[in-house]
Parts: structure tokens; C-alpha cells; sequence
């Protein structure tokens, strides 16, 4: 039924969850998973008053602790029993990058978790697992 996955994961309880059903999936499937994470960048910019403040941002750091995420994912999905295809960490649009790799990797289904940003920001921002899942050129599971 499945022969690629890809799963996102952000660091969260629900991104773990993910995780582990994409395994449990890719056991019984004998399919293969491409775990992706897509750290997010803070705005360089930030308003106090009546000005704008510069914030620099290490994108050096950004990446390393992108890095130790995906790490702590292969090291889960290895305890699960199931080998990563591909691990990809990339800065960007989560919902636009999560479905490249999707394409890029020919998933039949991509395996998020849900996250609550609080009903008023998701009301006018929309979540990453609600665009995956409007945008996705196959099945999705969003995973809570």
C-alpha cells in the first residue's frame, strides 16, 4: 500500500507521535521513511514602539540544533526498527519543503503531527499539517 513515507518532525510530543506511526507504518508496509525537519528562523526584525529593532540571526545555530532534532529522530526511527531512505534538515516554508520532499522522494503518504498555535493565530495563519494536507499530491496522516 505504502512504499515511501515522509514524516515531519519539529521537536514536539506530536512530531514524536508522527514519527512512530510512520514507523509502525513503514514495519508493515516494508516501506521506506524520509524524515524531514524544517527549523524555524526567527524574524530578524522586531517592533518596539514606534521602531523597528534588528535581531541578527546565527543561522550557524539555527541549523545545529536542526540537526540534533533529526538526529534524535533517526535514533528513533533506528529504535523502532526502521532505517531511514533520506533525513533532510533545510530552512523554508515547512508546508512548501515537506511536500518537495514528498514529490522528490515519490511518498504515497506524508505523516505529520497536529500542534496547536491557539485557535486566534491558527484562524488567520492556518497550521503546517492543514496546508500539507490541502496541498499534497498524496495521502496524508496528521497524527495527535
Amino acid at each position: 500500500m505504502f512504499a515511501n513515507i515522509t514524516v515531519a518532525v519539529d521537536g514536539s510530543e506530536h512530531g514524536w507521535r508522527a514519527l512512530a506511526v510512520a514507523c509502525d507504518l513503514a514495519k508493515r508496509y516494508e516501506a521506506k521513511i524520509h524524515i524531514v525537519h524544517v527549523p524555524e528562523v526567527p524574524q530578524p526584525t522586531m517592533a518596539v514602539g514606534m521602531m523597528a529593532v534588528d535581531i541578527p540571526v546565527d543561522m550557524t545555530q539555527i541549523m545545529a540544533a536542526g540537526q540534533s532534532i533529526l538526529s534524535e529522530a533517526v535514533t528513533l526511527a533506528r529504535e523502532h526498527d526502521v532505517e531511514p531512505g533520506s533525513q533532510i534538515v533545510q530552512t523554508g516554508i515547512p508546508s512548501e519543503l515537506i511536500i518537495h520532499v514528498a514529490e522528490s522522494t515519490n511518498s504515497d503518504l506524508i505523516v505529520t503531527g497536529r500542534r496547536g498555535m491557539g485557535s486566534v493565530a491558527s484562524l488567520l495563519l492556518g497550521s503546517t499539517s492543514q496546508k500539507v494536507a490541502h496541498d499534497a499530491p498524496c495521502a496524508c496522516l496528521t497524527v495527535k
